[in-house]
Formats: structure tokens, sequence, C-alpha cells
């Protein structure tokens, strides 16, 4: 019984610790965190200190969402040297290179994940212990093409979005793709970014992108902001996904309505032939990118 109340207060401890830590960064941008949850296969589950819990519903649907961006992801990285940057606990970049890539190499800022990584899949995968806004581990234009899978949105209110793009792009080769995946904060408030600012950011980094719509309407209080979007034809590429929605980690409040757009098929991005039937995109932006070294 004592063990469980030291453990309870510790958890507390450090939860106010980083509430306090988290302001002070946030007020002087000196500094930044980056979300340290991550997501596991197998059901696996932990707290921020690393300690084993029992896995919510919430859990495992985040781990099998994560697992449908990342099969998007491996149709383009066969025979290349791929990067997935705040990788987590690893297994995307398994899936990267059971798709055949050449190399795959993982970072993350998160300790525990990397161990984890390392111990689970650091025999086909090189994983080292780095920030995405900070990859001095990686040399300029080593990669053909580099993934980010919902980290922006977590430095974002520490204005580090910009920095971490340009990261990207240094390490990926002059035309390279750059696959980037990033929640709609119509759907996660106050999480994530609007189709105003992910377009702004791309269109200062990069000369050819394309921004895949997430296919779930919002909740009843911002669905507003959706339709005056689509009133605006300001929108991404909407692909009527076929959407396993018992498989889907969102908010109590969103009710399960799907968007309508183009079949799902081949989709011509620049020279790419993207199979968007591979989208199973409920909340976010998936992005795609072509490196452009002169921007």
């Amino acid at each position: 019984m004592r063990k469980g109340r030291y453990f309870t207060l510790l958890i507390y401890i450090y939860k106010i610790y980083l509430q306090l830590t988290h302001i002070i960064a946030r007020i002087t941008k000196k500094y930044y965190f980056e979300d340290y949850l991550r997501v596991y296969p197998d059901g696996l589950s932990y707290n921020p200190l690393g300690l084993k819990k029992k896995p919510a519903k919430k859990d495992i649907n985040n781990f099998l969402n994560h697992v449908k961006f990342y099969k998007f992801a491996a149709q383009f990285v066969k025979n290349k040297y791929v990067a997935d940057l705040g990788c987590g606990s690893g297994y995307g970049c398994e899936i990267f290179k059971k798709a055949g890539a050449s190399l795959v190499y993982g970072s993350d800022i998160s300790k525990h994940s990397i161990n984890f990584a390392k111990s689970h899949f650091g025999n086909i995968v090189d994983f080292s212990l780095q920030t995405i806004i900070n990859l001095n581990e990686y040399r300029d234009n080593m990669f053909d093409v580099t993934v980010s899978s919902e980290v922006l949105e977590h430095i974002k209110e520490y204005n580090k979005e910009d920095r971490a793009i340009k990261e990207l792009k240094r390490v990926t080769r002059d035309k390279g793709l750059i696959i980037i995946g990033t929640p709609n904060n119509e759907i996660l408030e106050e999480h994530g970014f609007s189709f105003e600012e992910i377009r702004t950011l791309l269109k200062s980094n990069f000369s050819k992108f394309c921004i895949f719509e997430n296919t779930l309407y919002p909740s009843e209080d911002r669905k507003y902001l959706w339709e005056k979007r689509f009133a605006e034809k300001n929108i991404g590429i909407i692909v009527s996904q076929n959407i396993n929605v018992s498989e889907i980690a969102v908010p109590d409040n969103v009710e399960i309505r799907l968007k309508k757009g183009i079949k799902p098929g081949v989709f011509n991005f620049s020279s790419i032939a993207v199979n968007t039937k591979l989208l199973h995109n409920p909340i976010s932006w998936i992005i795609l990118a072509i490196n452009n070294k002169s921007i």
C-alpha cells in the first residue's frame, strides 16, 4: 500500500513539475518540450515516468492509427534511405524496413522510447536520442525520405515548428520526399494546426506539396470551422477513405461522420503515384512535400 501511495505522490509531483516548466518554456521561448508520452505496440502502455500501466482502448486505437499512417508512408520507401524523426518506440521504422527500405534511422527525444526501440528493433534500425529541431547526428542530404508523425503539434506552442521543418529539409536530399502527419485542430482543439497555419508553414518551405484532409467532421460546436473552409474552398485533398470507426481514437464529443471526396486510388503528386487506398486519416493532415534546397 505504501509503495502504491509513493508512486501516486511521485507522479503527482512530476505532473506539477511538468506544468510549471511548460509554462516557463512558453513564456520565455528559450527551451521547449516534446510530449514524452509515446505509443507502444502489442497493447503496451507506460506513464510519463516509464512505468508500465494498463492500456486503455484509446491507447490501443492510437497505436492502430499510427500503424496505418506508417503503412501509407511505407509505399514510398523501397530501396531508399529513410529517417523517422520522432520515431517513438520504433515500430514504424520496422514497417519501413519490411517495406524494402535500404537503411532506416529513427530518432526521438524520449530516452525510454529509444531504449525500447533499440531493444526490439535495434538489429534492423539505427536509433538515436535526438530532438527534431536539433538533428546533429545526421549529416546534410543524408536521406531520400524523411517522416515525421504526430510531432509538430507538440512543439507548436513553443514556436519551434518552422525550425523543425528546416531540420527535416537539411537532412533530406534535394528532390527527396518529406512526409508529415499532424492533427487538424478543428478536431482536437488547441492541439494541432488549422488549414491556414499548416498551408502557410509549408508555403514558406516548399514549392511542391500536397495536403490530404482528415476524414472526420469536427464536433457540433466546431463544425462551422470546416463548413466555412469548405465554402471558401480552403481545403486539402479529400479522399473518401475506408475508415474502420471502431479503431478511431477521438474525443467523446466527436460524432463519427465522414467527409466525402475523390474515389480512393492513384493520386498523382509531382512525379509520384500515391496510393490513397492506404489512407486511414481520421483527425490529421497528411502532407507530402518535395524538398527544394533553393527555398
